[in-house]
């Protein structure tokens, strides 16, 4: 059996257990020694219950480790007149240099890692292809925006389906907004390992950054209490990466100056959503990053490899949501197109959904609009002028309306006359061709 086969011995609870010897923690016991040490070269001195926290493992395991390490001379028992409640460690000289060796060769100071295979067992029974989004949940989880009916019809589906889904269309018109708040729709939180350990190394996936923990957090030291603390419960991840998106991302990374091993974008993104925003302005070129996907969209596994040439793989169990202004055939073969499946337009919208955005706008701005200003925004302008009636237009005129009230103190309505003001300087090379239709 692969190991990124599921199987039914291993329910979620199984796998966010708390070990109860070193052995369960499934890594090697000199990975959990050198860690101790490391937290032990940051300060003076540390009880068991500190490195307990630090290591996220169960006092018990951590208190065989400080009586190995003791018996080899790396830790000695510290007396302080302050502490009379616990006993408290430090390093010897040797243990120092120890520490200091490691920390040279390897920079990770944080919680215990967790074994490559119990991750991949983690992600594949966290994954978002058990939660059905039906028009309801699609429509609630989305409920600040205007969606037209063709595109529920199509997201939604897109999204049970789990496979890559491709949105394109004109600037503004919403595809990064939408794609963005995808993640809400998948509203069970995920456990998130600080760090996995492949081997000898140890790759850091927890970042800040982009997992964001649940505010019912856990402290619990106790051993047959709570979950895991090498684990963290977080919402779903959410990844966004546009322009500033290079190969190297994609890869398992050594940072140079903190000696650490940083987990790639779609590692991290694992059982939540990796957008690729605007798709075609990358430095890197459109077909090294679409063909570094083919692999993964085949058999929802992707290959990794480390710096020390160790090579793992992971699951790839995650919403892949490519976003492009260009359309997909432009940037794309049939072969690839193929694997994504899901390929949604976004278009102009109605009158009727442009509408209810710009009375949205309105009551946001504390402003009433003209009764025939919206006729006049229709007809005189838009249609002269070939403009497409796109989302972001409401927002952005509104908000100029509300912009040049302001400065003059005027009465709170938006008037034709005002609104042709704003479109000018919205449209500023379009303002001849306007005035040519008046």
């Amino acid at each position: 059996m692969s190991m990124l086969q599921t199987t039914e011995c291993n329910p979620i609870d199984e796998l966010t257990r708390k070990p109860k010897s070193i052995e369960q923690t499934g890594v090697p016991i000199r990975q959990i020694e050198t860690l101790v040490l490391k937290h032990l070269s940051q300060t003076t001195d540390a009880d068991v219950i500190t490195l307990s926290k630090q290591v996220g493992l169960p006092g018990n395991i951590i208190d065989q480790i400080l009586q190995k390490q003791k018996s080899e001379a790396l830790v000695e028992v510290r007396s302080d007149g302050r502490f009379n409640s616990s006993i408290r460690y430090g390093l010897t000289i040797k243990g120092r240099n120890l520490a200091h060796h490691e920390i040279q060769r390897d920079g990770y100071l944080g919680p215990a890692p967790i074994a490559i295979e119990h991750y991949n067992q983690l992600v594949l029974n966290q994954t978002t292809k058990d939660i059905k989004v039906t028009p309801e949940i699609l429509r609630e989880g989305l409920n600040d925006l205007i969606l037209p009916e063709n595109i529920v019809g199509t997201v939604g589906p897109a999204l049970n389906s789990g496979r890559a889904i491709f949105i394109y269309g004109l600037p503004g018109t919403g595809k990064t907004y939408v794609s963005r708040r995808l993640v809400r729709l998948f509203d069970t939180p995920v456990f998130i390992p600080h760090a996995v350990s492949i081997g000898s190394q140890i790759i850091q996936v927890f970042d800040p950054i982009i997992h964001n923990p649940v505010n019912n957090q856990q402290d619990n030291l106790l051993l047959n209490s709570g979950y895991d603390n090498r684990l963290v419960l977080c919402q779903r991840p959410e990844v966004v990466v546009g322009g500033e998106l290079t190969a190297d991302m994609l890869e398992v990374t050594k940072d140079a100056t903190h000696k650490v091993n940083r987990a790639p974008l779609q590692m991290k993104a694992n059982n939540g959503i990796l957008l690729i925003d605007d798709l075609g302005r990358q430095k890197v070129s459109v077909d090294a990053i679409l063909n570094r996907w083919i692999i993964p969209l085949e058999e929802k596994i992707d290959y990794l490899s480390l710096s020390s040439g160790d090579h793992f793989e992971i699951p790839f169990e995650q919403v892949l949501v490519f976003s492009s202004n260009i359309h997909p055939a432009k940037l794309a073969d049939d072969a690839f197109l193929r694997r994504i499946g899901y390929k949604i337009n976004f278009g102009p919208i109605s009158e009727e959904n442009y509408s209810s955005l710009w009375h949205e706008q309105c009551e946001k701005h504390g402003l009433k609009s003209h009764s025939d200003t919206l006729n006049y925004v229709f007809y005189r302008l838009h249609d002269p002028c070939n403009v497409p009636l796109l989302p972001c237009y409401p927002r952005d005129l509104v908000a100029m309306c509300s912009n040049q009230i302001s400065f003059y103190q005027q009465q709170p309505i938006i008037t034709p006359e005002l609104i042709q003001t704003v479109w000018d300087c919205y449209f500023v090379n379009d303002e001849q061709e306007v005035r040519s239709h008046e």
